[in-house]
């Protein structure tokens, strides 16, 4: 046998017991017993607690090895002796996973293994072959209703994809082309069912329980394609393009965000103006100004406020200088001569550290408080670059707190507000 090309759809080959194991599963369905020992799966609601149930077929076969009933049937029969529950159906096959099917899908079905059956066993789907390349699945699935007793799917087949990849609905090229892809491997598998029916592409097998309502974020395509009388019938206009759906609403709200940020950032630099003129007001003092304006600490309280206890509670940035180490605490000589317990090391330098008053809880030194704090840091504390933190305490802290949802940090220059407006403008530019 010729090896098949690299990426060529393969046609799948039926697991042992041809998906019996996902029947049995099922909590829809229950197994029982005829008199001749054979057993069948029919709807577990069909009976109730104390019925006999009589089941019959026509001709009596003897039951394969599986022990479960298969084949060809012109009659199958069961009743819930004393009521009126009970049903015929003819002309039928019984395939090896236990489901029955219309005699007429015996040659589409009977090499096929049940992949999927769907919590209200309404619907199947059996797998008929991947296509690698594609990183699909192709599957022909059946429908039944779910009132009265779950008997035999009767109805035509419709074809299924299963993809991660929902890329290719968002270009019509590449979609016919997958689409006939997928009918190919059916036509070539299932040569018996090659009409005109529902192609519906999905993520994930799951998605069939609903093929029309329901949650689509698991869906791609649904459309009509098959051997009609003028020949192979599809067109990628027709149907729903759930991926088109989602890619359009992403769109619509990156735009909506985009716009959003320009906004944001036209507020942002009309801000910034006008801290530069205040910045007048603080020559020489500006990292200080910044830094207040950034909710950063830069002097320590007064000593009544200091003595506090309920002052401790609360967790601050403050800025500090350590300019060593003296027993339990660090010295600072910034905002003011103090000093910082912490259980993380920090080596002399400037820092901007989360801190809590400590100080009403240590003793007078000489008859006065000694501004106490109590640093907390996840990890080690990493120290400023430039005296008094210039290089954290910018424009951008002050910034970044007043308009939270800009996406600003303390390394954010005119230039980077200005590009979300001109990116606004030119994105609105080429839409008109």
């Amino acid at each position: 046998v010729a090896p098949k090309a690299a990426g060529a759809a393969v046609t799948a080959a039926p697991t042992s017991d041809y998906g019996r194991s996902v029947v049995l599963k099922n909590s829809k369905l229950m197994q029982i017993t005829d008199a001749a020992g054979c057993k069948w799966v029919l709807n577990s609601t069909i009976i109730s607690e104390g019925d006999t149930l009589t089941f019959g077929t026509t001709p009596a076969m003897p039951c394969p090895a599986s022990g479960f009933g298969a084949g060809n049937f012109e009659k199958i029969s069961w009743k819930a002796e004393g009521t009126y529950r009970g049903n015929d159906w003819n002309r039928i096959y019984v395939h090896p996973s236990a489901l029955m099917f219309s005699k007429r899908y015996e040659a589409a079905v009977k090499d096929k293994s049940v992949s999927y059956l769907t919590a209200e066993a309404d619907q199947v789907a059996l797998l008929v072959g991947e296509i690698p390349d594609r990183n699909m699945k192709v599957y022909l699935a059946f429908a039944r209703p779910t009132y009265g007793a779950v008997g035999p799917f009767l109805a035509d087949p419709y074809y299924v994809g299963v993809t991660p990849d929902d890329a290719f609905a968002l270009d019509p090229a590449k979609y016919k082309e997958t689409a006939l892809q997928a009918f190919d491997l059916i036509k070539n598998a299932s040569p018996s069912t090659t009409d005109v029916a529902d192609l519906l592409i999905v993520k994930d097998l799951s998605a069939i329980s609903n093929r029309i309502w329901g949650n689509d974020d698991q869906k791609i395509v649904r459309n009509r394609i098959g051997m009609g009388r003028q020949g192979l019938y599809f067109d990628v206009r027709n149907g729903t393009n759930w991926a088109q759906q989602r890619e359009k609403q992403r769109v619509r709200e990156a735009r909506n965000r985009q716009q959003q940020l320009a906004w944001e950032h036209t507020r942002v630099l009309e801000r910034y103006q006008q801290l530069q003129e205040r910045m007048g007001e603080f020559k020489g003092r500006e990292t200080e100004a910044l830094a207040q304006m950034a909710g950063i600490k830069v002097r320590f309280p007064s000593p009544l406020q200091q003595q506090d206890p309920t002052s401790s509670q609360n967790v601050t940035p403050m800025m500090v200088h350590v300019t060593g180490k003296k027993g339990e605490f660090y010295t600072v000589d910034y905002p003011g001569e103090g000093r910082l317990l912490a259980e993380q090391q920090y080596p002399e330098g400037w820092y901007v550290a989360q801190v809590a008053n400590a100080t009403p809880y240590y003793p007078l030194e000489d008859g006065r408080a000694i501004p106490t704090y109590r640093a907390y840091s996840v990890g080690e504390p990493k120290a400023c670059e430039q005296e008094r933190c210039a290089d954290r305490v910018s424009y951008g802290a002050v910034l970044a707190k007043e308009f939270p949802n800009a996406g600003i940090d303390s390394n954010w220059t005119p230039e980077v507000s200005q590009q979300f407006v001109n990116d606004w403008k030119n994105a609105s530019a080429q839409v008109q």
